[in-house]
């Protein structure tokens, strides 16, 4: 009996083997692992339209750059008629027949009929025929000549200046000359510096 058992379970074996007996269960096919979507706070997907409107909207809205880091250059073969104002710096090559103002640096390699006032003032081979004022300093270059008074915390001079000068520190150079009276915290002059006028120290 035990030999006839024996035998049916090898036969039943053998044609579950070969596929012919099959169970009543379906066999569950493996499930393909679902893509989980990515979310990220980066990246996001877009059409070719919204990426557009997104630059045009970061150029037409971009911030101007502040006054102050602006910088305007008149060349030599300008000429301006009138006044010149800015709240940037300002290097001026050509002419200016009026008064040049700003609340920043300046340049002047040119000519100048009208007053000046700035921050920080160079003078650099140029002809100012008014008063200079800096809230900073002055600086007078060789063959710069200034025909008014002048006003700032700090003049230094290699040029020329015809009229009075009024500052906490005057340095004359030795290739200076001065026709005018000067007022001043202190005062350094180097031998050969010309000065013609009174000395005032406060």
């Amino acid at each position: 009996m035990a030999n006839k058992e024996t035998s049916n379970f090898k036969q039943a074996l053998n044609e579950l083997l070969a596929g012919k007996i099959t169970t009543d269960e379906p066999v569950a096919e493996p499930k393909a692992e679902e893509a989980k979507p990515v979310s990220s706070s980066i990246f996001k997907e877009e059409s070719a339209e919204e990426i557009v409107n997104q630059i045009q909207s970061d150029i037409f809205t971009e911030t101007a750059p502040a006054a102050s880091s602006e910088e305007t250059v008149i060349s030599k073969s300008v000429v301006i008629e009138g006044n010149v104002r800015t709240t940037g710096k300002l290097t001026i090559m050509g002419e200016v027949t009026g008064n040049v103002i700003s609340t920043s640096d300046l340049v002047i390699t040119g000519k100048v009929g009208g007053s000046i006032q700035g921050s920080k003032i160079r003078l650099s081979q140029c002809e100012i025929n008014d008063t200079v004022t800096a809230t900073s300093e002055i600086l007078v270059s060789p063959n710069s000549v200034i025909n008014g008074d002048v006003k700032a915390g700090t003049i230094v001079s290699e040029g020329s200046i015809n009229g009075n000068i009024d500052a906490d520190s005057v340095t004359l150079a030795n290739s200076s000359k001065t026709i005018g009276d000067i007022k001043c915290k202190t005062i350094r002059i180097t031998e050969g510096a010309s000065l013609k006028g009174k000395l005032e120290t406060i």
